[in-house]
């Protein structure tokens, strides 16, 4: 006989598990919450998880946590409907709420009203059975008026009304009283103060198709009474019934009231309709379909913020570090999958790793605007209203709990909020900043000064920055071309007689000089002809002491002629200019070795050298010493420094990798700076080698305005082979937007090599390298995304990268440099210069002698009448 009991006990107790699903907290409600008091149930441990004044962390109205346990572990709990506090919130010790069961051994129903004791935590319960079912319910709703006097039901076959000040059923009734029309199947529960709407899926009795629909009715409180029922959508396939009678994740319906408005989610359509109560009736304003390759279930749960604004719960298939569900806020005139205001969770309100990214399976929004969700894991989230310039954020549990809280915290840097709410802190406007927390600033965003031109104050700025004291630069210079003589005749001979009125240039100017040597030497001879025609004895000793100096320096006609030696004045400054211009002409070369301007010559760009620049392929074979400064190139280690302008990540949240094959990669170790007077953070670190793909990862709510990004490497000298220094800083900002959530920045990154000639032929050549860097096609700011897809979208990353990669040319730039002369050219063409200006003053003198001498004569001679005479003014 016991043993006949015992196995009768164990196939009941078999039965009951089988077709109670103690672990899904999605089903019926399992949560409840209003200002006062928040109550989750868990089939699972048997026990209520209480939170009276789940909102409120003051020290005067305090938070308290309580476990009630379940009186029987047969109970089954389908729905929870909290009271409050007790007598109408006059007792602030004791607080009620009620729920609705079922004893899986027998099968029965049952409500249950539970006060529980704050101080204490004892429970009272008063439970009223209501009656037996012959199979386990699927769906058994109740819910509470505002006024918290009466709890309303409906199961599959039955509604009633119980009063809460007496414990007694005051209404029940049948669904086919309540409904005699249809056959209507309840899936979804809200109540106002005396009126409730009711949404799940009906079937006409007289219907032809026999197909479901899907219908609200909306439910007189006072009475017990339908109002009326109507069609939410016309569904377009057929519905199996099976899946309607019993749980279904997929045909489940969600409903929410907020005043005079109806909110209905739909999320195997991914729709919600909006409706508005009228006397008896409610009437459809809006009807909205959201579809997105990212989104499904648009509507899985929903619930009103205030008059104007929505909830809606969505299952998100694009990666989160925080849920697999997400809750979008919406204007209700203007949902669409790009104009959320925004969502929860956010980059600001973050879920700890202690939820194991839940999916959100109840939604509850109180009057005060309050939010509370219960997860997949039955663990409830609890968000309070964040006032002015606060946004609610997660607070790191002490212990172990059912519930986590969120906690008002003031805005970030460059954020701000301007209203109360459960979103984030927006990001400060262009033209004003927020440092943040930690100044006395505060947390709203201020204007910046309008007085300085170079402050950049972009959208999310912490402060005004001026953007000229982070510039882009290179250490490659453009390398100069040819200049358009290179033969040093011609340079020489242009030098020599340039004239230029510029006054000094004409003090260095030879032409300048031999013109005053000319006149000298011109006046000299006007007065020896002068002493001879006008007989003066005494002065004929110093004329003919001076023809004999004279006669001793004559170049031209090697002695015979004094005139000759006044010439030859002229001829020796201007070669003297001319040796000077060949010596100094010699120093200008090569041009890394010029530091001092010419002032040996009109010209300032006078230098020594000429160039050519070419291209060679790197996969030909080199010399020994060309390889070699290749060899240093390939060699050289690249310092990667990145700084990060107007921004709120701090060291902590930075870190750097090495991208390797796939998803693999190496964490590199950085170095790393923070600025916080001009919010500037600097990592810098270096590349494991040129080809590297590195990528920064930032986590954390906060923005850039501008990043620079710095390429250094040092120089190394190697016998006739110099690497030069690597320094090239590129600068990246764009007006009014921030750093996108995925940048990119693609080095190109080609070798330049420079040969430079020896001044003496037997001596090496000289050979120095260095990197030309380049950035093109750089992808760091898309504030067009934002404006295509959503803003909300700014938000909602929890990381931010900047992927750095490079790619370096086949090829690489060769540039010759040599000089135009050499020390021996130079001395063989001064003495040509020498002969040249000897021999051009000769032709002048013969010039004279045959032409201007003849012709003066002739003048003078029909002037005075005097026969013409070959006569010598000697």
């Amino acid at each position: 006989m016991w043993i006949s009991f015992v196995l009768l006990f164990g196939l009941v107790f078999h039965r009951s598990n089988c077709e109670y699903d103690r672990n899904n907290a999605a089903t019926g409600i399992k949560l409840s919450t209003n200002d006062e008091l928040s109550v989750s149930a868990s089939n699972a441990f048997l026990n209520f998880g209480v939170v009276i004044n789940p909102f409120n962390s003051s020290t005067k109205d305090v938070r308290k946590r309580c476990n009630v346990g379940y009186m029987s572990p047969d109970y089954f709990v389908h729905s929870i409907g909290v009271i409050g506090a007790a007598n109408n919130g006059t007792n602030r010790e004791l607080f009620m709420f009620a729920f609705a069961g079922e004893i899986t051994t027998k099968s029965t129903l049952f409500i249950c009203l539970v006060t529980v004791s704050r101080s204490t935590c004892n429970a009272q319960h008063q439970m009223t059975v209501l009656h037996s079912a012959d199979k386990p319910q699927n769906y058994f709703l109740i819910g509470v008026d505002s006024h918290a006097t009466f709890v309303y039901g409906f199961t599959s076959t039955m509604a009633f009304k119980l009063e809460i000040a007496t414990n007694q059923i005051v209404r029940n009734l049948t669904l086919e009283t309540l409904w005699p029309s249809i056959i209507f199947l309840p899936h979804a529960f809200s109540v106002s103060d005396q009126w409730a709407v009711v949404v799940g899926y009906s079937l006409k009795h007289n219907s032809e198709k026999k197909n479901y629909a899907i219908m609200e009715c909306l439910i007189d409180l006072i009475s017990l009474i339908s109002y009326s029922c109507e069609t939410l959508i016309v569904e377009s396939t057929y519905l199996v019934p099976s899946n309607l009678l019993s749980y279904n994740e997929l045909y489940e319906l969600s409903v929410a009231i907020r005043d005079e408005n109806v909110l209905v989610g739909i999320h195997r359509l991914n729709t919600i309709v909006i409706l508005k109560k009228n006397q008896t009736s409610l009437t459809k304003t809006h009807v909205y379909t959201v579809t997105s390759s990212s989104l499904t279930s648009f509507g899985r749960l929903v619930g009103w913020v205030d008059e104007r604004t929505i909830a809606v719960v969505a299952y998100h298939n694009l990666y989160s570090p925080w849920s697999q569900s997400q809750i979008f806020f919406y204007d209700k005139n203007s949902v669409s999958s790009t104009s959320p205001l925004y969502t929860f969770p956010n980059n600001q309100q973050t879920i700890g790793n202690q939820l194991f990214q839940p999916h959100f399976v109840r939604l509850i929004i109180t009057n005060n605007g309050n939010l509370a969700l219960l997860t997949d894991n039955s663990l409830v989230i609890i968000v309070p209203v964040a006032p002015i310039n606060h946004a609610s954020m997660w607070v790191e549990p002490s212990a172990a709990a059912f519930v986590f809280y969120y906690s008002p915290m003031p805005c970030i840097g460059g954020t701000f909020k301007n209203e109360s709410g459960l979103g984030p802190c927006t990001v400060c406007l262009p033209g004003t900043r927020n440092r943040g927390i930690a100044y006395s600033e505060g947390t709203s965003c201020i204007s910046c000064s309008r007085n300085n031109s170079n402050s950049y104050c972009s959208l999310a700025a912490l402060v005004e920055f001026d953007l000229n004291t982070m510039t882009s630069h290179s250490q490659v210079m453009a390398y100069p071309e040819s200049a358009d003589t290179t033969n040093f005749d011609d340079i020489l001979l242009e030098n020599m007689f340039q004239t230029d009125s510029n006054f000094s240039c004409m003090i260095i100017s030879p032409f300048f000089w031999t013109i005053i040597a000319g006149a000298f030497a011109f006046s000299v001879w006007i007065m020896m002809a002068v002493i001879k025609l006008g007989k003066w004895e005494q002065c004929n000793r110093y004329r003919t002491w001076i023809k004999t100096i004279l006669i001793h320096t004559d170049l031209i006609r090697e002695g015979q002629r004094w005139v000759g030696g006044l010439a030859t004045i002229a001829i020796i400054i201007l070669v003297s200019f001319a040796c000077w211009f060949c010596a100094s002409f010699l120093k200008r070369y090569p041009i890394e070795e010029i530091f001092e301007p010419v002032n040996f010559a009109c010209d300032s760009t006078l230098i020594n050298a000429k160039f050519s620049t070419g291209l060679d392929l790197l996969a030909i074979p080199k010399s020994t010493d060309a390889q070699r400064i290749i060899n240093l190139l390939d060699n050289q280690i690249f310092n990667i420094t990145v700084e990060l302008i107007n921004t709120g990540f701090t060291c902590e949240s930075i870190s750097v990798q090495e991208n390797l094959i796939g998803i693999q990669y190496a964490n590199l170790i950085p170095s790393c700076e923070r600025s916080e007077w001009n919010a500037v953070t600097s990592i810098t670190f270096a590349l494991p080698y040129h080809y590297a793909t590195i990528q920064l990862n930032m986590t954390g709510p906060h923005w850039a305005n501008a990043v620079r990004v710095c390429l250094r490497g040092e120089s190394q000298i190697i016998l006739n082979t110099i690497l030069h220094v690597l320094d090239f800083c590129q600068l990246f900002s764009a007006p009014n937007q921030t750093l996108a959530h995925a940048s990119k920045i693609p080095f190109t990154i080609t070798k330049i090599i420079n040969i430079t000639k020896s001044m003496e032929k037997t001596r090496p050549i000289t050979y120095s390298g260095l990197w030309l860097s380049s950035v093109h096609g750089a992808l760091l700011f898309n504030e067009a995304f934002y404006t295509e897809f959503g803003n909300y979208l700014r938000y909602t990353f929890a990381l931010t990268t900047i992927r750095i990669t490079f790619d370096e040319r086949s090829f690489y730039i060769k540039n010759i440099q040599e000089p135009i002369v050499r020390t021996r050219e130079t001395v063989f063409q001064a003495l040509l210069f020498t002969s040249l200006v000897i021999e051009l003053f000769g032709f002048s003198f013969l010039l004279v002698k045959l032409l201007i001498l003849p012709i003066i004569r002739r003048i003078l001679a029909i002037c005075h009448k005097y026969p013409v005479e070959t006569q010598s003014f000697n």
